[in-house]
């Protein structure tokens, strides 16, 4: 436990071991004697994709405020990811841009994000997070099958546990973190129970993507690190990323709404890339050496569970990451979000009082973390008129705001900083509702 911490109970168990499961052990790990992370599959020694998180192999970008908070809770996290082989980009100059409106003309940026694979970062992060948590334990092999619940005090208590024979086993702990996914466990486990669950908000996307790691030819006239290309938001919209990973190779994320899902064979993948409407990606494709099968993965929907509105929540047990709230991966929010949320669980363990006062702080501040992502993904979402939910979430007027100030930051650098700063989780889009930043907006508009 960490000097000065207070201490809150003996055993903390965190379920799963994913991104979010490791920074919220992060989290906990001051205020208990023990900490116990559970999760289904073992963890290979070096970097490698999991098995048993299917989104391992698709490619997944890292917001500069999730960056910040995972460095936070798990200092020296960047040096080893960048000494592993994760690629720096500048967004400004990297990345070729383009769509129906042509291609997007190079602007100067300070800002630096990451390429790597998932199971790179993930790797680099559960190596620092052990290395800086000496009383942290992995159990693997186990499925969690309920909960432990004590019907008198209210309160979780543990866990049941069910290993790869049948074999059955009950963990208890003062703390249980939800960090399975977006799997609707704990929705699973409070119903078997006869427990209130959360009420839960949903955006229907019906977004599909396939994904693959290929090595470019190479091509001394390249100009680029990474591609985006995509139609505007319409029925039938496609787009596709292609992104610089470790030793040398790019992984490549095509994808498409309600039934239009890119194939996860060679032939069909490339035929889908082609058809988009600047031929940059399919032509560095065309060449490529594909490395690694197509993956292909299907996001139903947008889920926002309100732990904090609940009635009657059981006392010491709370969700983090896609547990609490799952995002469109579009929009790269999923893991920066679970970062955010686990500093904000960090935050409010050294707060004051009983744990579970602690814990009614951090479900007020979660649910505050992940507004901002929830809104943004919404947002794009509803700019298609496939998506399906409620709308009335936004004003007409608002819509149109955000609409404009995607535009203006396309003609003014600092709209396109204060833009940027949004998309990347490090300031409220109150920000640009300010009379300072509408202005700006209104002027680049009419010039």
């Amino acid at each position: 436990m960490t000097q000065n911490a207070e201490r809150l109970g003996q055993r903390a168990l965190v379920l799963g071991g994913s991104l979010a499961g490791l920074l919220a052990a992060r989290a906990v790990a001051p205020h208990f004697d023990e900490v116990i992370l559970v999760d289904r599959a073992a963890f290979e020694g070096g970097p490698a994709p999991r098995m048993s998180a299917p989104q391992t192999f698709h490619l997944h970008v890292l917001l500069k405020g999730g960056e910040q908070a995972m460095e936070a809770l798990a200092p020296g996290f960047l040096a080893r990811l960048e000494a592993s082989g994760s690629v720096p980009l500048d967004p400004g100059h990297d990345f070729f841009s383009a769509s129906e409106l042509g291609v997007a003309k190079p602007f100067e940026t300070p800002m630096r994000v990451h390429g790597q694979s998932r199971w790179l970062l993930e790797h680099c992060l559960r190596a620092q997070v052990l290395e800086g948590t000496s009383n942290l334990t992995f159990r693997t092999g186990e499925t969690v099958r309920g909960l432990l619940y004590n019907a008198e005090r209210g309160a979780v208590e543990g866990v049941r546990l069910e290993g790869s024979e049948g074999r059955e086993d009950a963990l208890t702990g003062d703390l249980v973190v939800d960090a399975s996914g977006r799997g609707e466990g704990a929705i699973r486990w409070l119903k078997a129970l006869g427990l209130e669950e959360p009420p839960v908000e949903t955006v229907k996307v019906s977004f599909g993507y396939a994904s693959t790691v290929v090595r470019l030819r190479p091509d001394a006239a390249r100009s680029w690190k990474a591609v985006v290309v995509g139609n505007l938001p319409r029925d039938g919209a496609r787009g596709g990323v292609l992104m610089p990973i470790e030793d040398g190779r790019h992984i490549c994320s095509l994808g498409g709404r309600a039934g239009d899902y890119p194939p996860d064979d060679e032939a069909g993948f490339l035929a889908f890339a082609k058809a988009l409407p600047n031929p940059e990606l399919y032509e560095a494709l065309a060449g490529a050496q594909f490395e690694a099968p197509i993956s292909k993965l299907i996001y139903p929907a947008n889920r926002l569970r309100h732990y904090e509105a609940m009635a009657e929540r059981p006392r010491g047990f709370v969700p983090v990451g896609d547990a609490l709230c799952s995002f469109n991966p579009t929009y790269g929010q999923g893991m920066s979000s679970a970062a955010l949320q686990a500093k904000a669980l960090s935050e409010a363990l050294g707060g004051a009082g009983p744990l579970q006062d602690r814990l009614e702080a951090y479900l007020a501040r979660a649910a505050e973390v992940v507004r901002l992502p929830w809104r943004q993904a919404n947002y794009n979402d509803f700019l298609y008129p496939t998506t399906e939910g409620d709308r009335s979430m936004f004003t007409p007027e608002e819509m149109t705001y955000r609409t404009q100030v995607q535009m203006a930051a396309l003609r003014d650098d600092r709209v396109r900083e204060w833009s940027a700063a949004v998309q990347h989780l490090l300031m409220p889009f109150e920000r640009l509702l300010e009379p300072e930043v509408r202005e700006r907006v209104a002027a680049a508009l009419a010039a």
